[in-house]
């Protein structure tokens, strides 16, 4: 009997079916449900009958973070906002030179109509003295052609200056983003010494050398004579003191902000700094109309406008011009210095 009992017992045993995954989960774990499927934790791969002969499942793209998708939207931004849009550009800057021009030669027109001043006629006691003379040796009637005074001649610089000094100042305002962004037109304290030192230097130093290394091509010339009509006229204090306001004051401001403000920044847009820079400074001193004053304009130009970029600002430029203008006509009204 206990045989047959043990036996029994092996046989119930053995009867227990085997456990299965599909009434099972994973080992060690609950069972399942009835009627219900486990979700696997990871998709099952395609099975490769479904992909044919010689392929292979495509590899799963990740998809992008938001914080990679805000990334490439400002790459893009940034792409497109390099690309600026200006309103207004080469042909503003011609419009501005050409007008302050044609406006200066109407009103030089009609007050050369209205006078009887000679505006060709040489200023000065011994330019008279030559004139007189070679009319009294052919015989000819004495006319000594005068001069016009230096106060006229400074109330005719004042549609040039306005022209190109006050026209890149509208457009900035008008059709830009203001003067300080389009022309830089702000200056420091700090613009004012360094400024000044730098205009004197350039032209004490940097003026003599230039014409002592072209002495062989240009020989020696008298390249102050252009200047010199000017300060030959100034024989009073009001005289003097105009002249400080042409030469010192109102030309270094209006070419400042044509020449640096206005002209380098649009030549920027296109050409690198430096390009930009000697470009510019080559306007300015062609603008001149004096041949041998072009190579120390040139060279000045070069340094103002080096001045003007790498400041951001024209304080320093037009601070620079003042001093080397003014040392020029203290130069020539004073007999002193190089010039």
């Amino acid at each position: 009997m206990a045989k047959s009992g043990k036996n029994s017992d092996n046989a119930s045993e053995s009867k227990k079916p085997a456990p299965s995954s599909r009434t099972n989960g994973p080992a060690g774990g609950s069972r399942t449900p009835k009627g219900r499927v486990p979700v696997a934790s990871n998709p099952p791969n395609r099975s490769r009958r479904f992909l044919g002969r010689g392929q292979t499942p495509a590899p799963e793209v990740p998809s992008k973070s938001s914080a990679e998708a805000g990334d490439a939207s400002a790459e893009i931004t940034a792409a497109t906002s390099s690309k600026k849009k200006y309103a207004y550009g080469g042909g503003a800057l011609i419009l501005v030179f050409i007008g302050a021009q044609l406006v200066s030669s109407v009103v030089f027109g009609m007050v050369q109509s209205q006078t009887s001043y000679d505006f060709t006629a040489p200023a000065g006691i011994g330019a008279a003295v030559g004139q007189a003379s070679s009319q009294f040796a052919g015989g000819e009637m004495l006319a000594i052609s005068v001069p016009p005074p230096l106060w006229l001649t400074a109330l005719m610089q004042i549609p040039l200056w306005l022209g190109l000094g006050a026209a890149p100042i509208w457009f900035a305002i008008k059709k830009g983003k203001g003067v300080v962004a389009d022309l830089g037109l702000r200056m420091k304290p700090i613009d004012v010494p360094v400024g000044l030192a730098i205009g004197v230097a350039c032209q004490l130093i940097l003026v003599p050398v230039v014409y002592f290394l072209l002495r062989p091509l240009l020989g020696v010339n008298d390249v102050s004579a252009a200047a010199r009509e000017l300060t030959d006229r100034a024989s009073d204090p009001l005289s003097i003191v105009l002249v400080f306001l042409i030469v010192g004051i109102g030309a270094p401001v209006a070419e400042e902000i044509y020449f640096r403000g206005m002209a380098q920044r649009i030549f920027g847009r296109r050409l690198g700094p430096w390009a930009a820079i000697f470009a510019a400074a080559a306007f300015f001193a062609s603008t001149h109309l004096q041949p041998l004053q072009f190579p120390a304009l040139l060279v000045f130009g070069v340094i103002l406008g080096f001045m003007a970029w790498r400041s951001g600002r024209l304080g320093p430029a037009i601070w620079a011009h003042v001093g080397f203008n003014v040392v020029a006509a203290a130069g020539l009204l004073f007999q002193f210095g190089p010039t």
